[in-house]
């Protein structure tokens, strides 16, 4: 939604940049991400990380996801697909 209108309705009613979460125990809150797994190891493998994101649409509803870092999770697929 980067020219802050809903691309399924029209509206300009656009919530930006809202964090998704989850309660876990204890209600603790946790952003929800994306991981991409860069090492082949048994332990202690290395991940790169991106935290989503939601615009969502206050008329007709519709939540598109993003992530802050999209390069950097490009080149860590590259590196795992060549694992």
């Amino acid at each position: 939604m980067e020219d802050k209108s809903c691309k399924k309705c029209g509206s300009n009613k656009v919530i930006e940049n809202l964090s998704i979460v989850d309660h876990g125990h204890m209600n603790e809150k946790k952003q929800l991400s994306i991981h991409i797994q860069t090492t082949d190891q048994l332990f202690f493998n290395k991940f790169e990380k991106g935290k989503l994101n939601a615009h969502v649409c206050g008329s007709c509803g519709k939540v598109e996801l993003y992530v802050a870092n999209p390069d950097e999770l490009w080149q860590a697929f590259q590196k795992h697909q060549a694992l």
